[in-house]
């Protein structure tokens, strides 16, 4: 057996279920050129007494541990037998300094040796860019530039890897053995689960390529919200497992989102097909990764976006049904997500969730008596979101202190203002005005409220809240700017409050959840606080 060496790291395991569960999908260390790193890891490493027991991530086994008792002129010995897991408990005869474990030569066999098994991704795959990421570099002339092959070809500098077009050519593109690992042993055993190509979600994976300042994609997404599990969140996946998947995993794990995708796409061609839960660790690891919204293997009307970057239909994600009754392909992409999530006005026990920005941007959703579509030019945008959040534009001279942008922060810019609005500057004035507007109604219907609190409000919730006599049983922020713990009328109080209380308090929330601030839709929030203004005054009026 040929071994190679490595560099000790940190990482997290791959494990595997107990039969008839999930297996827990590949956590891959850090990005490597080219995909995943085809060279084994170690991610754990404790000494106690004459043993070392060490933990490693790797694609090709079996694997030897070795050391050294010194780390500056390494000496390697071998520690215990042949290892075909990725954990042991070794007797160590000798101190040492340093571990490394050596694995067998990844072996690469190219998609073509894929496709014979896997047909039908295969072609999918053969028409999307990543399939002819090498002619790509040969239309430049960069075709032997070994600084950029490593992202346009399979397993550069790796034994078996890719050599020269001329000497590989079936390892020229971006195929499935950058993402899923070198997959010689699963060819040659079909049948040894221990040999199969790994499964992961990770960003990982495309952040090898998808970085530098002229495409830094990933280090993007990296300081972005999607990158991000909240702790909360991410506990209940582990502790309440598919209850807590099914209520938030849709949106906050991407686990779970392309576990609901899949299982959606499987009820198209059988009826009785169940949902295949991902472990709760991977629902609470994988954030909204670069595969919740870009598909892998194929081209789709949305350069490989999963939905549509526009749409007007209204959408609005209950999670007290399941995933597959209420998914919409052709609703927009972020909208899948930043929608109402089910909230209507006669829901007492919390605001409507922060998410309703499609709602606000195709002007519905609210408490409106006219019941009528608000659309402005916004609305109509043909990448709606996209327009404003992930406008990406290029740096004159691409450099790590100015590099590109391609929008994958998320944050919105003014750059994707300018075409319609003539300047930066000039958008940014127009934000800024028309939002200290939108915040200054909004606390004048907060002040009606509380007035309404105070003076209206039966007797026994003035003594008892307060100015909180309107809210929720959950207070939002409104009332409650520094997340004070404290609660608005019980669930059995809320029968008091009347619906033109709660009507108003939605549409106020509505707007002030949005987060834009009438940036969105300026027209429809000043709609939706005009009628919650009115709502209240009826409501003060009253005898």
């Amino acid at each position: 057996m040929t071994l190679t060496a490595l560099v000790a790291t940190l990482a997290m395991t791959t494990a595997l279920g107990a039969e008839g569960e999930p297996k827990e999908m590949y956590k891959p260390v850090g990005t490597a050129v080219g995909g995943l790193n085809p060279r084994p890891t170690i991610h754990t490493l404790t000494e106690e007494g004459g043993s070392v027991t060490l933990g490693w991530q790797g694609l090709t086994p079996p694997y030897q541990v070795e050391g050294s008792p010194s780390a500056a002129d390494p000496i390697w010995q071998a520690i215990g037998g042949i290892q075909a897991g990725t954990s042991a408990t070794l007797d160590v005869a000798s101190p040492m300094e340093i571990f490394r474990v050596r694995a067998a030569d990844p072996i690469y066999v190219g998609a073509k040796e894929c496709g014979r098994c896997h047909r039908d991704v295969h072609t999918q795959w053969n028409e999307t860019g990543h399939a002819h990421a090498l002619q790509t570099l040969a239309n430049i002339g960069m075709d032997h530039n070994a600084s950029c092959l490593g992202c346009h070809v399979v397993g550069l500098g790796q034994p078996s890897g890719f050599v020269s077009a001329e000497q590989t050519p079936q390892l020229g593109g971006v195929q499935c053995e950058n993402c899923h690992g070198p997959g010689g042993n699963h060819a040659f055993n079909p049948f040894d689960e221990g040999m199969q190509p790994k499964v992961t979600l990770a960003s990982e994976a495309c952040g090898g390529c998808h970085t530098d300042a002229h495409h830094p994609t990933y280090d993007e997404w990296v300081q972005s919200a999607h990158a991000v599990m909240d702790d909360h969140v991410g506990e209940g996946f582990i502790t309440s497992g598919e209850s807590r998947m099914n209520a938030c995993g849709s949106c906050h794990s991407g686990a779970v989102r392309v576990a609901m995708l899949n299982h959606w796409e499987r009820l198209q061609e059988d009826p009785d097909a169940q949902m295949q839960y991902p472990t709760g660790e991977d629902a609470a690891y994988f954030t909204v990764e670069c595969a919740v919204c870009h598909t892998a293997h194929e081209v789709t009307p949305h350069a490989q976006l999963r939905n549509p970057r526009a749409s007007l239909v209204n959408f609005s994600y209950n999670t007290g049904l399941s995933f597959a009754e209420q998914y919409n392909p052709d609703v927009q992409l972020c909208a899948q997500c930043h929608n109402l999530r089910g909230g209507t006005w006669d829901s007492s026990s919390r605001p409507p969730h922060h998410s309703p920005q499609y709602n606000m941007l195709i002007g519905l959703g609210g408490v409106d008596p006219d019941g009528e579509q608000m659309l402005v030019t916004h609305s109509r945008l043909d990448q709606q979101c996209a327009h404003c959040h992930t406008h990406s534009h290029e740096a004159a001279s691409p450099s790590e202190e100015d590099p590109n942008y391609t929008g994958h922060e998320f944050k919105p810019t003014f750059v994707g203002c300018v075409e319609c609005h003539g300047s930066e500057e000039l958008a940014e004035m127009l934000v800024e005005g028309g939002q200290a507007a939108i915040k200054e109604r909004m606390a004048r219907v907060v002040n009606l409220l509380n007035e309404w609190a105070l003076t209206k409000a039966p007797e026994d919730l003035r003594t008892k809240y307060g100015t909180l006599a309107w809210e929720y049983t959950n207070v939002g922020q409104l009332s409650n700017p520094d997340g004070e713990s404290v609660s608005g009328p019980s669930s059995a109080e809320q029968g008091a409050i009347p619906d033109g209380i709660k009507q108003a308090r939605f549409n106020v929330y509505l707007v002030e959840h949005d987060g834009s601030y009438g940036v969105h839709n300026g027209a429809y929030a000043r709609r939706l606080l005009n009628v919650a203004r009115d709502l209240v005054n009826a409501e003060l009026a009253a005898e």
